[in-house]
């Protein structure tokens, strides 16, 4: 089974590192993602614009509980109590029309994958963690939101404990 890099259309890249012999479940980590996701979405349009919480790089943060019906926020915690993911870096997108949920998905990858190695110390094909993202959708494009938010989380779905800034996992 492959560890995949999860985009926000719910499409699946393989992660370098995985190997036939991990026995993670390939759902558990397209559960993860387009749940993070939904609750973010959630989370945006109660607020409006897009700008719900100020996520930074070195912002750790929790999945929060997805069993709730209308999400308020998510968790933000000190990087050094266990969490499930931490900003790594932040980019926007050029302005312009919508490019597409193919074309946000294919450039957000590229600029998260290529700003990995530089945080985390690791080449991302080399390291134990999984780099994912949160991107503009089409709605909140035409709120002029271009920032893509990049983050990692463990590649075993277990909880981090303090930062993964240079830590070469």
């Amino acid at each position: 089974m492959e560890y995949p890099l999860v985009l926000t259309d719910g499409s699946l890249i393989p992660h370098p590192q995985a190997s036939a012999a991990d026995n993670v479940n390939m759902q558990t980590f397209r559960f993860r993602a387009i749940s993070l996701i939904a609750v973010l979405s959630f989370v945006a349009a109660a607020c409006g614009g897009g700008n719900v919480f100020d996520l930074a790089v070195g912002t750790c943060f929790n999945d929060g509980d997805l069993s709730e019906v209308e999400i308020t926020d998510v968790p933000v915690v000190d990087c050094a109590e266990p969490h499930d993911n931490e900003v790594y870096y932040l980019f926007d997108m050029a302005d312009g029309l919508f490019p597409g949920v193919d074309q946000v998905s294919a450039t957000a990858f590229e600029g998260c994958v290529a700003a990995f190695d530089s945080y985390v110390g690791l080449d991302y094909a080399s390291s134990e963690l999984v780099a994912t993202f949160l991107a503009p959708s089409s709605g909140s494009w035409e709120e002029d939101d271009r920032e893509v938010v990049c983050f990692l989380y463990q590649i075993d779905l277990d909880k981090l404990t303090g930062t993964m800034r240079d830590s070469g996992i």
